[in-house]
């Protein structure tokens, strides 16, 4: 690198989200953790009035604000944004890091300069997600979705269940977020096996086996957590023959992608009683429409995408994984977070 001091643009919105709101008052406190970037970096903030991704999109003010914001941009960190403009708008682009952990938005990466690096969050959702299987899994254990239900029904549904401990949970994807839902398994008494490409061993996972041997695996498992990255080869991979190969009372949990289940398939399982239960934060089409069987399905608790960012300190994570990652920047290293330009995660 240079001796210049690097130009890093942060691209965020006037309506963001608590949560994603990236502001000067919170670069700073992370300058505060990394002071060893306060000589070595420009941080501009462009503050569009709303996000790329949202309807209505960016008015042409916006566009405007953008292409200035990025102009002599080393670095950007930023969401969504216009892909046909980052080759001629921001011609010294070098690295962009995204809030998010999917990055499914952004492909096919064609628009990515060939000398600039695409990273993720991978890695911020861990703290957040550890508590949200926790408590999915033990609401699954003790029937609790199926005990709103009669409650909603105004039903005494007496009936007894056993502890958790003991019991055997399959992690589909072993990286960050699976890791975290192995950790709070363990933590609960559970056996994990994580279904994964890698199965190189890793810390709370009992088990690593192939994704090869997905339908095998199921079969093994009291409870099954997806936190797969969202892909061609894993667009609705928990079908009719996942949910066939699954245990008779299985309980399931989703906070990666709605669409690597099959909806279809998850509501008859829901139906047959083949699923004694199912705890999703994610889902195919979000928000979720009004007409949509998922609201009415039996023993089924929902939550609208939000049980894996953490509102307070999200922000706080992803700028520790940006600094992290701009000392691996700075000193020519590899970067960690890298997203393969073919695979898309």
């Amino acid at each position: 690198m240079t001796d210049r001091k690097l130009n890093i643009t942060v691209l965020t919105a006037e309506d963001s989200l608590k949560v994603f709101r990236m502001t000067q008052e919170r670069i700073d406190a992370a300058l505060d953790r990394f002071p060893e970037f306060k000589d070595k970096v420009d941080i501009s903030i462009t503050r569009t009035s709303t996000s790329f991704e949202n309807t209505p999109s960016w008015n042409a003010e916006d566009y405007v604000k953008f292409r200035k914001g990025v102009a002599d941009a080393d670095v950007m960190i930023g969401y969504m944004f216009p892909l046909e403009e980052v080759k001629t708008a921001a011609p010294h682009l070098k690295w962009i890091h995204i809030i998010g952990a999917g990055v499914e938005h952004l492909l096919p990466l064609d628009w990515l300069p060939e000398d600039a690096v695409l990273t993720n969050n991978r890695g911020a959702h861990a703290p957040k997600s550890y508590e949200y299987v926790m408590m999915a899994l033990l609401m699954l254990a003790n029937h609790m979705p199926r005990l709103m239900r009669a409650q909603q029904a105004h039903f005494w549904d007496a009936h007894f269940v056993s502890i958790i401990r003991g019991s055997t949970v399959a992690v589909l994807g072993a990286g960050h977020q699976g890791s975290a839902a192995a950790k709070a398994a363990k933590a609960l008494g559970l056996r994990t096996i994580g279904v994964d490409i890698d199965t190189s061993p890793r810390e709370n996972f009992d088990e690593l086996v192939h994704v090869s041997s997905l339908r095998e695996t199921l079969g093994r498992a009291d409870y099954v957590v997806v936190t797969l990255p969202s892909t061609d080869e894993t667009y609705r991979m928990i079908d009719r023959g996942a949910f066939s190969a699954m245990k008779e009372g299985c309980g399931f949990v989703n906070i990666s992608r709605g669409r690597i289940v099959d909806g279809d398939a998850l509501m008859e399982n829901l139906r047959n009683g083949r699923l004694s239960g199912a705890v999703l934060d994610v889902f195919e089409q979000e928000p979720l429409p009004a007409d949509s069987p998922l609201w009415d399905a039996p023993n089924l608790v929902m939550s609208p995408h939000m049980g894996c960012d953490d509102e307070e300190n999200y922000i706080d994570r992803t700028f520790d994984i940006f600094f992290s990652n701009l000392r691996r920047f700075i000193n020519g290293e590899k970067l960690e977070n890298v997203v393969d330009r073919i695979k898309g995660y």
